[in-house]
């Protein structure tokens, strides 16, 4: 299977502008396949964007000891325990559910005063789950106890139940914010504490991966020598960690490797998978065929995560970019751009209806995404 790559759409543009390799540097060129495959790739939630994910529901407690009128407590273990959430504590102790404000090794101090004394007194410690890094947006939750958790709420109406909420139970009401861990995830909160080990189940769709390597660099141009097929050595100090997950391409000896449709096309590709040192890389190799100690020319390109009904829209967007950029007139190429793009949605579709079955006339709770341990799958 052939990688689409930001290499590729810049030759398209290279092309179309009349322009050679030695072009592939010019910046019109390279923002122009940048900002036209994030106007592909962000368009809509295609479905060759689309992830499934899990989490565990864990019930964290210690215990604790309390002072009366006093707003610091000290709890035997105060693994997490984030400032900010909440504790749950037994009303005998504090008139409201309490907040932790600051932690100090093991003592942490809450938003209330107590209105008791206490030793080892129980304290559930509330729990949100981060979501992937990559995420871009979820779909419903879903659990093996309670089906599909339908009732997503805002986070406005998440804090107003959960000021009012004690107590653990079956994961039902949640929201969906910003992490007050990582401030570039997004996470799961519940209302109350869930019930332990509690596996839950999502779909998503993930952010794909933003281009910087086009595959003209200069610093890319250069020899690869004794690699294995797993593995290679460039002569040069070009390579980075952020390269994982980009395309190494190979040429021969003498010739660089082009994009498919030049006179020197690039021998065989492969996904970087681990980047050693700044002059070791592995790579995962679809089939490499060459020997031990050989120099190759080789290039290092970017990705392009689309699938194929929409890398023809890609193509369009960086040419609408490029005229844009270039102050080129572009109602011609807009119009395309929308054409290839309408198409692409249209065709973002791998089970279309004709082959679907035909609708369920009587549906069930388990079709409908509910689940009752007292009732049949079936009626």
């Amino acid at each position: 299977m052939i990688i689409h790559t930001a290499q590729d759409v810049a030759d398209y543009l290279l092309t179309a502008t009349g322009g050679g390799a030695q072009d592939g540097q010019h910046t019109a060129i390279t923002k122009a396949v940048i900002h036209g495959a994030r106007e592909v790739l962000h368009a809509k939630n295609w479905l060759w964007h689309t992830k499934t994910g899990s989490f565990v529901t864990q019930q964290i407690s210690t215990t604790a000891t309390i002072t009366n009128g006093n707003a610091t407590i000290f709890v035997a273990d105060a693994t997490g325990i984030v400032v900010g959430r909440m504790l749950e504590i037994s009303p005998e102790y504090f008139s409201h559910p309490v907040r932790v404000t600051s932690i100090n090794g093991t003592q942490i101090t809450l938003d209330t005063a107590a209105k008791k004394d206490g030793s080892t007194v129980p304290v559930l410690v509330q729990t949100y789950y981060d979501l992937p890094p990559d995420l871009k947006d979820i779909d419903a939750l879903v659990t093996d106890t309670v089906g599909t958790l339908h009732c997503y709420i805002t986070p406005q109406e998440w804090q107003r139940l959960e000021v009012n909420t004690r107590g653990s139970g079956e994961p039902f009401y949640y929201t969906i914010m910003r992490s007050d861990v990582n401030p570039d995830r997004y996470q799961v909160r519940f209302v109350g504490v869930p019930t332990n080990s509690t596996v839950i189940h999502y779909t998503y769709r993930y952010q794909p991966k933003m281009i910087k390597y086009i595959g003209y660099e200069p610093q890319f141009a250069t020899t690869l020598f004794g690699h294995s097929g797993l593995q290679g050595a460039s002569n040069q100090d070009a390579m980075s960690p952020d390269m994982v997950g980009s395309i190494i391409r190979l040429g021969t000896d003498t010739d660089y490797p082009e994009p498919l449709g030049s006179l020197t096309p690039f021998q065989d590709e492969a996904e970087i998978t681990e980047v050693v040192s700044a002059t070791t890389l592995y790579f995962k190799p679809p089939g490499l065929t060459y020997g031990f100690n050989l120099q190759l020319k080789y290039t290092i390109t970017d990705k392009i995560d689309c699938s194929p009904q929409m890398y023809t829209a890609v193509l369009s967007a960086a040419e609408m970019w490029y005229a844009r950029l270039a102050g080129k007139p572009g109602a011609d190429v807009v119009q395309l751009f929308n054409r290839d793009l309408r198409l692409a949605m249209e065709r973002d579709v791998v089970s279309p209806l004709s082959g679907q079955p035909s609708p369920i006339g009587y549906p069930t709770p388990r079709t409908m995404g509910y689940y009752s341990s007292q009732l049949p799958d079936q009626e």
